[in-house]
């Protein structure tokens, strides 16, 4: 995981889902073959996997609802209850407020539109597997320079031969790799994330990078603009202990979560720029392994490398749409 996430909870909500999943691949049968104590045994287990997605969009819808019903609704609607000390005092102040209130009402409804349509397909979309090596060109471990093959092979074991995975049994290609949780390997594997139930690798990155985009946005305009609900609702002689209370806690909550996910939406732009996945950042790179101070990986600028990661066309980077080969994901210039 980044180091954004590698919190405390964060870790252990990972090792928990890790031995959840573990029991489900090795220790129960499949569904069809289960009798009805395995099926409620599997059933649970499946739900306990879920709940950090629900965790998840419950907070993100939710954020939209406390943000839409104690902020934009008092901006833009012309009750006559609105708190005296509220943002205006004239006329022309109100209609100021109105406009920025549907202004801010735009933005938070279309990235919260863009965060469930992301987190969805990041969530329910394989991020790619090695095909047998009978379906794909395993690359020779011969040592000649000029082979097309070392061309194509970044990566190697310690006595210069292809690697191969030690659970799969399969030849790995460049940047895959195996992932407990899911009991596989993954090309272009960046790491597992709990929050989507799924790995991100070479076929969902997109989806997820453009989650954590859009649910950066979300959190950020809520810390720059809800504090002016919180003072007011504060400072209203008719607000009751328990409002107050909620919204206090309900801002501090999100602020916390808002700087951790901001943190982390920079730290995969960094990424994306220099061409790093998770794992080799924290793996290889961090660890001075010889050939990683710079990703072998570099298409050669931060362009090129956004266009290998989002792809080609810069209007769509932040439209979760498909835009990578079947084929691809074996091999990386």
């Amino acid at each position: 995981m980044g180091e954004a996430e590698q919190s405390f909870s964060s870790i252990t909500i990972s090792k928990a889902c890790a031995n959840i999943e573990a029991d489900l691949s090795n220790h129960l049968p499949p569904w069809k073959e289960s009798a009805l104590s395995q099926k409620v045994h599997i059933s649970v287990l499946y739900c306990l996997i879920c709940l950090p997605v629900l965790v998840l969009l419950s907070v993100a819808i939710g954020g939209y609802i406390i943000y839409v019903t104690f902020y934009i609704y008092y901006l833009i609607a012309d009750g006559d209850d609105t708190p005296e000390i509220y943002y205006w005092h004239s006329d022309t102040e109100k209609e100021n407020a109105r406009v920025r209130g549907i202004i801010f009402l735009v933005i938070q409804t279309w990235s919260l539109f863009w965060f469930l349509i992301s987190h969805g397909r990041a969530m329910f979309t394989d991020p790619g597997q090695i095909p047998d090596a009978r379906q794909w060109e395993v690359p020779s471990d011969g040592n000649s320079e000029s082979s097309e093959d070392q061309k194509r092979l970044a990566e190697r074991s310690k006595k210069g031969y292809s690697r191969s995975c030690n659970h799969c049994k399969k030849k790995k290609p460049d940047r895959a790799h195996h992932c407990r949780q899911c009991n596989r390997c993954n090309l272009k594997m960046d790491h597992h994330c709990n929050w989507i139930a799924n790995c991100v690798g070479f076929f969902n990155y997109k989806y997820f990078f453009v989650m954590v985009f859009y649910g950066s946005i979300l959190l950020g305009l809520f810390i720059a603009t809800f504090w002016e609900c919180v003072v007011v609702i504060l400072n209203d002689s008719d607000s009751s202990t328990e409002l107050c209370l909620f919204v206090v806690l309900s801002y501090s909550l999100i602020s916390l979560l808002g700087i951790a996910v901001i943190g982390f939406c920079f730290f995969h732009i960094w990424q994306i720029k220099n061409n790093y996945t998770t794992i080799e950042f924290c793996e290889k790179k961090r660890k001075d392994v010889p050939g990683y101070n710079k990703s072998p990986f570099d298409r050669g600028g931060w362009y090129e490398n956004f266009k290998e990661a989002l792809g080609d066309k810069p209007w769509m980077w932040l439209i979760p749409t498909n835009y990578r080969n079947p084929e691809d994901g074996l091999y990386f210039k």
